[in-house]
């Protein structure tokens, strides 16, 4: 850091009292908080990696990054970065947390072990949104250590069959204190009047294509935030369709499976299989590259899910049936999600699980078109859904991702630097910088060279308290521990598991 650089940090910090310029040089004093010595920071924009850093972090917050001499006095501690990459905070942007925290103890420690500290809820009550809000501020105070709630959403818009409806759905939601308003299913006309409703209310939309009756360049010229799982079911696929009219003709007249208002369908349908073969076979990419410059256009971004967009199309694959980290999933859930493998593989034709399962790699090949085309994403994971295992699922989505083409940068900014963008909140998060959140992950190797090393977390901050990889260690082991006996059944529990949204 150049010397001008260092004395801006200086003066920062020391307008809080809590950090000082030695007088007649360029050294710092740090008399209380955290400073990570020796550290390799990550610039998430650019990629590169700046070693032999000290990063002084103290009342939630970093104060200063600098290369300079720091003196530590007080009750100042320090710790050894040497050989660790500090990068900011991984966010997981689709999440279902909230509506289990009560029932389950799990979900925040799991979460903040595998580096992620922030979550966008989509989807809860006014409960729900309720206790949000007091988790952060418990959070922010010390009394509870969870990831932020950086958005949080009311009931999922499901069945909304006119105009009327969807306007006073916007209008509940909106009253309720949600961040956001989510689509899920709703008539053609119902749906132009939810975003007209939305907008009027100063809410975003985010969430499904409600059906095969609005494609995707529509609802972002209607103003779409954000389309989760490229809009789910056909999604954007049907768009860059070639012979997408007539099979949204179809659709919409009736053909395919009868469609279900209901949230909670964790499996491709049979009779929509011959739909889904025509998409893959007449693919227009022509059509896709077009509708990429529509989402660039109204700013939509794309929050594609990929690790969840697999477990609907194969939850039965032996990798998941099969996956180490089950463990970390009480017995009751764990054998539901393992009989609903079982049986969507055992009850599905053969010809039809084929065009669902080859459905994915066709969704893997519309992430990297859209990213080079530059439509902006996020990493999401729908935590909670079968197979989706918290916190751990974040990392096979960065996985998932660099399967599909993208560079580990692209998926370290998408699960970093975009999600402040996204947020508006890029002065509070995003980098590794003086004035940000100290929401931290250190790694034991450089994420911008391998996507893997993305896994390879050494040790948590969150709200400026340092956690060290034997804390993370414990975190998992507990979880671990208190579900290694408990008692297992196979219960109703299937629909709260598989919803698709």
């Amino acid at each position: 850091m150049k010397r001008k650089q260092l004395a801006a940090a200086a003066a920062l910090v020391a307008a809080a009292g809590l950090i000082a310029a030695c007088a007649g040089g360029d050294k710092l004093r740090v008399s209380s908080g955290t400073v990570l010595q020796n550290a390799t920071v990550v610039d998430t924009r650019s990629g590169k990696a700046t070693a032999g850093v000290s990063i002084v972090i103290d009342g939630g917050r970093i104060l200063a990054v600098t290369d300079g001499p720091v003196e530590l006095s007080g009750s100042a501690r320090a710790v050894d970065a040497t050989g660790k990459f500090v990068v900011p905070g991984f966010n997981d942007m689709h999440s279902h947390a909230m509506q289990y925290a009560n029932q389950s103890p799990t979900f925040w420690p799991l979460l903040i072990a595998n580096g992620v500290t922030g979550i966008r809820e989509m989807s809860g009550t006014p409960d729900t949104i309720a206790a949000a809000r007091r988790l952060n501020a418990d959070s922010a105070a010390g009394r509870a250590d969870a990831p932020e709630i950086l958005l949080a959403t009311g009931p999922i818009l499901v069945g909304i069959a006119t105009p009327e409806q969807g306007v006073q759905a916007v209008r509940a939601t909106k009253a309720m204190g949600a961040d956001f308003v989510k689509l899920f299913q709703a008539s053609r006309d119902a749906t132009i009047a939810i975003f007209a409703e939305a907008k009027q209310a100063g809410l975003p939309v985010a969430g499904h294509l409600p059906g095969a009756a609005v494609s995707g360049r529509e609802a972002s010229d209607w103003g779409m935030r954000a389309l989760e799982h490229y809009g789910a079911g056909y999604g954007i696929g049907l768009d860059c369709a070639g012979d997408e009219t007539a099979i949204r003709a179809a659709l919409v007249g009736g053909k395919g499976a009868p469609t279900p208002y209901n949230p909670n369908i964790a499996t491709y349908r049979v009779g929509d299989a011959p739909f889904y073969q025509r998409i893959l076979d007449t693919y227009s990419e022509s059509k896709c590259v077009d509708l990429a410059k529509t989402f660039v256009r109204n700013d939509t971004w794309m929050v594609p899910t990929l690790i969840r967009l697999r477990t609907i199309a194969d939850s039965g694959d032996p990798a998941f049936m099969n996956d180490p980290n089950l463990k970390y999933v009480d017995q009751a859930r764990r054998q539901t999600w393992r009989a609903y493998g079982t049986a969507t593989r055992r009850d599905i034709p053969t010809a039809a699980q084929a065009t669902f399962v080859n459905y994915y790699p066709f969704q893997q090949r519309l992430t990297k078109l859209l990213k080079a085309n530059g439509v902006r994403m996020l990493t999401g994971t729908e935590v909670n859904a079968v197979m989706v295992i918290p916190g751990f699922s974040l990392h096979q989505e960065f996985r998932e991702l660099a399967g599909a083409g993208l560079a580990p940068l692209e998926i370290l900014q998408m699960t970093t630097l975009n999600a402040a963008q996204f947020l508006g909140r890029e002065a509070t998060m995003g980098t590794v910088e003086a004035g940000k959140n100290a929401d931290l992950v250190l790694l034991d190797a450089n994420p911008v060279l391998d996507v893997a090393n993305l896994d390879k977390v050494a040790g948590v901050v969150l709200k400026g308290r340092y956690l060290p990889a034997a804390a993370l260690d414990k975190m998992k082991a507990d979880v671990a521990a208190a579900y290694a006996n408990s008692t297992a059944t196979v219960s109703a529990r299937l629909a709260d598991d598989g919803h698709r949204d």
